[in-house]
């Protein structure tokens, strides 16, 4: 039988106190849980009586850590968030317009009258009422061209003009859109991230799927309805059951 020095058992014990100690929080998960999202909230100004309530459930000088079980031990709610790119192209033809309609104003005695006529979302279809001055048209809208802002659209310019009799189509050219549905992607994930870091410390994963999907996963959120609320209206995404 193995024999040790008393100040061996000692320490022993003592580490087996203290890993009791600090996994004691996770036997009250969602009572700690609710008495540190209470803290954050008061922290952050929120001071009602509901989250002072909610924070005098545990003691503060207990340890309050917990470990994420995720939502295979705990459960939760996930979502699939679809990023709709096609309302950030048919926003960036809208804001097109007046900037294509007041490069061509100076020009109406070459161009004649300049209509904006219907169109698909992605596209502006401007319609020149004096043919033979198409060419300038299509030179002066050109000119309204920017670079791509992206490391792999070097060179490349933000739209497309091109003449289909007395049209001028103007709409996004292909990097411009790889540049701006990365774009859109990224701020949607920021704003999914932050909106469910504001509620506390729920350890959600949220992350990329795809080229335009968003998988939200969050431990200990009672629905999908629920994670919906908290994320709230953002004009870029659509929800999808997962």
């Amino acid at each position: 039988m193995l024999q040790f020095d008393g100040w061996k058992r000692f320490l022993i014990w003592s580490i087996c106190a203290i890993g009791l100690l600090l996994a004691l929080p996770n036997g009250f998960y969602t009572r700690v849980e609710q008495h540190n999202d209470a803290v954050i909230a008061i922290d952050l100004g929120a001071e009602t009586a509901e989250n002072q309530a909610l924070a005098a459930q545990w003691p503060y000088w207990l340890p309050s850590s917990l470990v994420n079980l995720g939502l295979d031990l705990r459960g939760g709610a996930h979502l699939l968030a679809e990023v709709q790119v096609e309302d950030v192209y048919a926003s960036r033809m809208d804001a097109i317009w007046p900037e294509v309609r007041d490069a061509l104003r100076p020009k109406r005695n070459e161009v004649g009258t300049i209509r904006l006529q219907p169109s698909p979302v992605d596209e502006l279809h401007v319609k020149i009422g004096d043919e033979t001055g198409m060419p300038l048209a299509l030179k002066v809208v050109r000119g309204l061209a920017r670079p791509v802002q992206t490391l792999t659209g070097v060179g490349a310019k933000d739209i497309d003009v091109t003449l289909d009799g007395d049209l001028l189509i103007i709409k996004l050219s292909e990097a411009e859109r790889l540049a701006s549905d990365e774009r859109t992607v990224q701020q949607s994930l920021e704003i999914v991230r932050r909106r469910i870091d504001e509620v506390g410390t729920r350890e959600p994963t949220i992350q990329r799927q795809g080229s335009q999907r968003i998988l939200i996963q969050v431990p200990g959120i009672g629905s999908a309805s629920e994670l919906k609320e908290i994320i709230g209206t953002t004009a870029q995404l659509t929800f999808n059951p997962v």
